[in-house]
């Protein structure tokens, strides 16, 4: 091969991120129950916050302490946590599907009693106690309003909507289609920001040759055998008793793209991430150049906690388009907490020149 071409190089452009944020919080308002205090641990989880994005998945859970069979649960979804139930604009629970859910019984009918709520109907409750209950919605369409908190009233009923067992409220966020550096909070209190970080910094003892921003990381020129890392700062902010977790996904495979050219995912795992290799590929596009990221907590959640710090250097994960553990935290961090993620690009000589792009997604979901 031509030594012009063994020094080729190519141009990326920015990547870009989002930040999804979700929220969740304790029963804020009482009604008149059955058995009082039967929710604890609620929280909302939703697949995308960003304004009027369609096709979302709202995860509601919880933990049920009651000793009684749940017939009926109804969700409003409402501009605020108490008083009369104001449906946000541009909300829809569409034509609600009941993706998952472990209520006890059987039969199930899923309606929409207004463009704001979700209803399930058990046909034949059974008991249902000290169980984690968790009901999952498909295909609802987000409020168009950006930066703004929501919130879900949730019912449980022992009959078809006349007996009342427990509420409770949960709170989510939707944000701009395009920003990262924002924060939400609600009360009980929450915050999540990214920072960018500048060139020759650590991250994992690996140093940064790049400077990022709070919504780029721009790799600018990629030259064969020389890899390029930057890295970004999650500070997360949160009074929730039972701490936080924070996950990357990218929205597609491979990561970066140019028309039919691509770089890969690196080999590495998050259940296994290893020490960085370079590409090794000698056929265009197939492990001719890899992306992949580290995170230098060592008290993650899942897995094996230290498992991106552990001995034998830095550890690195290919990105998937499944959200995966970078941060975690089992308890409050009233404090603030601050975690770096590391990102990583490499090229080999086989590589095609080209303008690669892909976008990867940080997700906070706090729990109380």
């Amino acid at each position: 091969m031509k030594a012009s071409q063994k020094n080729k190089s190519l141009l990326l452009a920015s990547l870009t991120i989002f930040v999804l944020l979700t929220v969740s919080v304790l029963p804020f308002f009482i009604a008149t129950k059955v058995n009082a205090g039967t929710f604890t641990s609620a929280k909302l989880t939703i697949s995308d916050s960003r304004a009027t994005q369609t096709s979302v998945t709202y995860d509601f859970s919880q933990i049920w302490t009651a000793n009684t069979s749940i017939k009926q649960v109804d969700i409003l979804i409402c501009n605020a946590a108490s008083g009369a139930c104001v449906a946000p604009t541009g909300f829809s629970s569409g034509s609600p599907t009941l993706g998952s859910d472990n209520l006890t019984g059987t039969g199930r009918t899923t309606t929409a009693p207004t463009a704001n709520a979700f209803r399930v109907v058990v046909t034949t409750p059974a008991t249902q106690t000290g169980t984690p209950l968790t009901l999952s919605f498909t295909g609802a369409t987000n409020p168009t309003a950006t930066n703004t908190t929501y919130f879900a009233r949730v019912t449980t009923y022992s009959d078809t909507g006349s007996t009342v067992i427990d509420t409770a409220t949960v709170a989510f966020a939707t944000l701009t289609t395009t920003s990262i550096a924002v924060s939400a909070s609600v009360d009980p209190t929450f915050t999540f920001a990214v920072a960018g970080v500048t060139s020759g910094g650590t991250v994992n003892s690996a140093t940064t040759n790049i400077t990022t921003t709070a919504t780029t990381i721009p790799y600018a020129t990629l030259s064969t055998g020389a890899p390029k890392i930057g890295a970004h700062d999650l500070t997360v902010t949160t009074n929730a008793t039972n701490g936080y977790t924070v996950t990357v996904k990218a929205t597609a495979t491979p990561p970066l793209v140019d028309a039919s050219n691509n770089i890969d995912e690196f080999t590495g795992t998050n259940a296994s991430p290893t020490v960085w290799s370079a590409p090794a590929g000698t056929s265009s596009s197939v492990n001719t150049g890899f992306f992949g990221y580290t995170t230098n907590d060592a008290t993650l959640g899942t897995g094996t906690a230290t498992r991106f710090t552990s001995a034998g250097g830095n550890k690195w994960s290919g990105t998937t388009t499944s959200p995966l553990e970078v941060a975690f935290s089992s308890t409050s961090v009233a404090a603030g907490d601050t975690v770096r993620v590391g990102w990583e690009a490499e090229v080999n000589a086989s590589q095609p020149t080209g303008s690669y792009t892909g976008t990867v997604v940080l997700v906070a979901t706090p729990t109380y």
